[in-house]
């Protein structure tokens, strides 16, 4: 995938299928459509966090933010999956038939290649944001990942993980499966966006007309044809 800055818009270009297939399903895992209710709380969780034998205390408290705060959060947090999926159909407009590839996923990865037919099959020549949109694709991703995390243990999961090493005989039993690798991949790869709207958003705020603020040459480049490979 290669990322583009221009000085209004941000691209992704060169997206292969699983790039595609994980940016689509931004919207549905931020909205937690497969999660119980009790999961889908944790992106608006109470304003404090005690017992039940001491919540009796804070019920005022508890109340008011229900009534004051949290409907204004579920709206933004609403707003800001409205506008990454306005982004994606966008593109999907623009994504051209795919053709028969000889390197199409193996039986391993049947439940994959189901799930990117029944989204169209067909990968956009790219994804085009407007700059200020950038706080909403903040935010869907970061509900997209604490639900993830909070449904599929990633985070922990991510530290107990080893690839496999040459030569070195492993268990029968590895309780990182391909379903659960590729649920890992999603999450870095919505991890490593995050990191590189904030840049995009730190210069917006920061150097609104000024293009020569310095950032990391291998993470943002500007200009109309500079780009950078992201993970």
């Amino acid at each position: 995938m290669k990322f583009i800055l221009t000085d209004t818009t941000w691209i992704l270009e060169d997206l292969d299928p699983i790039e595609w297939t994980f940016l689509d399903r931004i919207p549905e895992m931020a909205a937690g459509e497969d999660l119980p209710p009790n999961l889908r709380q944790r992106i608006l969780p109470d304003p404090i966090d005690v017992s039940a034998g001491e919540r009796e205390e804070f019920e005022g408290l508890i109340a008011d933010w229900n009534e004051f705060v949290r409907p204004d959060l579920e709206a933004s947090f609403s707003e800001a999956r409205d506008q990454v999926s306005r982004d994606l159909a966008l593109a999907s407009l623009e994504a051209p038939p795919q053709e028969p590839d000889a390197d199409q996923p193996s039986d391993e990865d049947v439940a994959f290649a189901d799930e990117f037919t029944a989204r169209g099959g067909n990968v956009p020549p790219r994804v085009e944001v407007a700059r200020e949109a950038s706080e909403d694709w903040y935010s869907a991703l970061n509900q997209a990942r604490i639900l993830m995390n909070e449904a599929h243990d990633i985070a922990a999961a991510m530290e107990r993980f080893q690839w496999p090493e040459d030569g070195v005989e492993q268990e029968d039993h590895s309780p990182f499966d391909g379903t659960r690798i590729l649920l890992m991949a999603q999450y870095e790869f919505y991890t490593a966006l995050q990191s590189i709207l904030i840049e995009v958003m730190s210069r917006s705020a920061n150097f609104p007309e000024d293009n020569e603020a310095d950032f990391p040459d291998e993470e943002i480049q500007e200009g109309e044809d500079d780009d950078v490979d992201a993970p």
